[in-house]
Parts: structure tokens; sequence; C-alpha cells
């Protein structure tokens, strides 16, 4: 009797467990103009970032979405250099690289690589060798021409909760801070970057946001221009937020173990 109880206890835990662990999907936008003088669209595709961020552990995949060349998750451009670059389509992998069905589709009034030296430009996160090279590398951008830009995720499960980090940080060049503007769910706000960190701070090179999908399983983020010449939109990071019945299960079955393991050594 004991022996089928943990037995039932530990698969109630494992299915619980893997509840809590839920399904994380990883996104850095890319462009193909790391190191050139220019904006992107006349290249190859950048490179993804993998492994953790503010979320994740070690050696999670990451959707590298961007660029040109082959595959589904390439931008379209409108114009060179790369004005009102888009994109639609192509399902996105989560952070153990299985494919979901969750889709994503964008409007950025540019991009560009925070590693240009035709500018000048370089990006602290690269030049100092962090682990986050790739994710701060290249970027969406709203502009002052094109202040209201977003990204649309579909696919997701209908009316649940999901924390999202955004990610923002741009490159030396920048004469100040620049603030980079971000709404989710009708809740806005304001994460600046110095130019200068190379280390993930709340509010200087990422934001928080505790979302909700709405009842067709989409989500959208919208960013735009705050009091700077533009918002830049490095990638994200969306995890779904486990039901209060989940933890109640798996905190259940923890009390359950435990009570088995003092009446073992009784």
């Amino acid at each position: 009797m004991k022996r089928t109880l943990l037995i039932i206890l530990s698969v109630m835990g494992a299915a619980a467990w893997t509840s809590v662990q839920a399904q994380l999907i990883d996104v850095n936008f890319t462009d193909d103009s790391y190191g050139l003088a220019g904006w992107g669209g006349n290249g190859v595709n950048g490179a993804a970032q993998s492994g953790a961020a503010v979320l994740g552990s070690a050696g999670d995949t990451w959707n590298a979405v961007g660029g040109l060349g082959a595959g589904p998750l390439v931008f379209a451009y409108a114009g060179s250099p790369a004005f009102l670059a888009s994109y639609t389509s192509g399902p996105l992998v989560d952070s153990t690289g299985a494919v979901t069905p969750v889709t994503l589709s964008l409007i950025a009034s540019q991009t560009y690589s925070a590693t240009q030296p035709g500018w000048g430009n370089s990006s602290p996160f690269v030049t100092a060798g962090s682990p986050y090279a790739n994710l701060f590398n290249t970027m969406l951008v709203a502009t002052t021409a094109n202040p209201q830009q977003t990204v649309t995720l579909n696919g997701l499960a209908p009316n649940q909760a999901y924390q999202l980090i955004t990610y923002n940080g741009s490159d030396q060049n920048e004469a100040g801070a620049r603030p980079s503007l971000f709404t989710v769910n009708g809740v806005t706000q304001t994460s600046t970057y110095d130019g200068v960190q190379s280390t993930l701070i709340n509010g200087v090179d990422y934001l928080v946001f505790n979302a909700m999908s709405d009842g067709t399983g989409t989500l959208v983020i919208n960013y735009g221009v705050s009091g700077a010449f533009e918002t830049d939109f490095n990638g994200f990071q969306l995890q779904a937020v486990p039901e209060p019945g989940t933890l109640a299960l798996l905190a259940s079955g923890a009390v359950l173990l435990l009570g088995v393991q003092r009446r073992r050594n009784s």
C-alpha cells in the first residue's frame, strides 16, 4: 500500500513540477548588419542567443528572428536601408528546442546592429564579452517617424497568465541615456539604457511584465518612442505562470510524502 501511494504521489509531483516549469519561449531579434556601416537588409541572418537570461537555464534554445537568408524566421524589408521591417508566420521553438504552436508577427521602423564602425557604434555587451552579446547586438527600432510598433504572438493558450521579459539595450553612441517604452495589456513601463552597462539590470536593459493572453491566445507587445529618437527592442522571454491549483497540488504532494517518510522513521 505504501509503495502504491508513493508511486501515485511521485506521478502527481512530476506532473505538477512539469507544469511549474512551464514552457519558456526565448526570442532575440537579429538583422544582418553586424560590423557594417548601415541598417539591415543586405546579408545573412544574425546569431541566436543561447542559455539563460533573466529566465531559463544553461543550454536553453533561442529563436533568432530577423535578417535575410533561408528559413522561416527572416524579416521582409520595405526598403533599403531597412525601413519598415516586417515578419509574419513561422513556428517558434521553446527553450528545449521543441516546436510550439506559437507564431510571431512584427512591424519595426527599422532594424540595425549596435556594432557598426561607420557610425562609431559599439555595444558594451559585445565589447565586454558578455554572455548576452547575441541578445543585445541587434534590435528592432521604433523612431519618431514611426513611433508606435508592435510584436504580436498568436497560438498561445487562451486567457493564460505569463511572465514577460522585454530587453532593450543599444550602443555607446547614444549622447546620453535612451529611454525605451513598452506597453503590454494596457500597462506601460519605461526602461532607460545608459549605453554603459553590460549586465542585466531591471529598468536599465530589461523590463518585467505580468501579462495575459486574450481569449484567442493572442498577446501584443507595443513599443514606441519615449522622449528620445528611438525605442530599441532586442528580444524577449515569455513563460506561462502555473495555475494556483497546480502549485497547491505540488505542495500537497510534498506534505504527503513528508508524512510517509516520518511514519517510516518512527
